[in-house]
Order: structure tokens, then sequence, then C-alpha cells
């Protein structure tokens, strides 16, 4: 299905995805459209009683703050924890706008990782996450942002091994994930080899907006 982005065609995102658990979000990094493709996949029934997790590769967490403010909610979510490269902390990321939860000190996680190229790290600390909030009674979201910054420190290989780990374990915590890829950096052998992995694709078209497929 294709839509060019307005509010009412977006919400029909989530219908047109069905039950995919693991999507694919194909839209160039810089371009202001891709952060409302993020949150609309965010967007849940309820957010503010939602749990979500974001993993942050380009050592800026706040930009997917941000995304959460703007485009969902500026209720913060019942719990929210982050993978990070780099050594942010707590209070390193901005809580201005009352984006992140403050009820409680378990609501709110931080877990980092060296580089990108740790993606042993990055499973466990993941992994870690997704044990600990899954078993919540609260609708599980997670944003991997992006895959595009992985790939510039392992090969395609490596990241659909790695991958095919992490789709399972979002579907067996019955989570909703999605991963930013931009298409523009990226050949159709790295494009093609993952896209295998995703039960559902959300794309950003130049002339038909956003085009969306589940299978």
């Amino acid at each position: 299905m294709a839509m060019s982005g307005t509010s009412e065609q977006l919400r029909a995102v989530h219908e047109d995805l069905g039950d995919a658990t693991n999507v694919l979000l194909l839209a160039p990094q810089l371009d202001p459209r891709t952060d409302v493709g993020c949150g609309t996949l965010l967007d849940v029934a309820t957010p503010a009683e939602s749990t979500v997790l974001f993993v942050s590769l380009s050592r800026d967490p706040d930009d997917r703050l941000d995304v959460w403010r703007t485009h969902v909610t500026r209720e913060p979510p019942a719990q929210c924890g982050f993978v990070i490269t780099g050594d942010a902390t707590r209070e390193s990321i901005s809580t201005d706008g009352g984006a992140l939860p403050s009820s409680s000190e378990d609501a709110y996680r931080i877990e980092s990782v060296s580089s990108p190229a740790d993606l042993t790290g990055l499973g466990m600390k993941l992994s870690d996450l997704l044990e600990d909030f899954g078993g919540r009674e609260t609708e599980l979201v997670v944003c991997f942002h992006t895959l595009s910054v992985m790939l510039q420190y392992v090969d395609v290989q490596r990241a659909f091994r790695f991958l095919h780990v992490i789709t399972g374990r979002m579907e067996a915590a019955d989570a909703t994930a999605h991963y930013h890829m931009d298409p523009t950096v990226h050949d159709d052998r790295q494009r093609n080899t993952l896209l295998t992995l995703f039960d559902g694709v959300m794309e950003l078209d130049d002339e038909a907006g956003w085009v969306v497929r589940s299978r």
C-alpha cells in the first residue's frame, strides 16, 4: 500500500503491517519524513503505558527522545531503556519535555557498548533489557537506529547472523521492533540479504510516499 504521509494515511500503517514483529524502515536518514515513520511505528495503542527500548548507534540518544515527543506524545512511556555506543549516562540525556519516566529508577535504564562493531556486547545488552522489561504488563516496542551505522563497522554476513538472532528474540519477547536503514548508502546485495529477516517493510518512495508491505 502506498501512502503520501498524512496523519490519516499513516494511521493505517499498523493495520497494513498486520502481525509483523520485525519491520525494516527504509528511508534516507536525513529526510524529515523518516522521523514521522519512526514515530508511527512507535505509536502503540496506549503510548504512556508502553515500554520503549531504543538501540542508538549514532551516539545521540536524544534524537530518539525527540521523535517520541514530537511524533508520538509528550507523555513519557511507562518504561524506557537504551542500548547506546560510547559513554553517555543518565545525566547526559536531556529530560526536557518529560520524555523519560521519572516514577522509579527501574523504569529507566541505559546500557552501553564500546562500539557498533561489538555485536556480542550489543546483543547481550539488548537481551538483558528485553528480559527485564519484556515480562511486564506493557506493550513493548523497540527502535533500532541504525543498521546503516552498524554496516559501517561489520560486513553484511556478520550483520545478518546478528540480526537473525535479534529478530528471533524480539518475537520471543512479544515485542514490535523496527530497524532503520538508509537505502541510499547500501547496494542491492546488502539490502536484499537483510530483507529476508523481516516480516514487514515500510519504505519511503519519492513518488509514491510510504509503501508498506508484510508477509
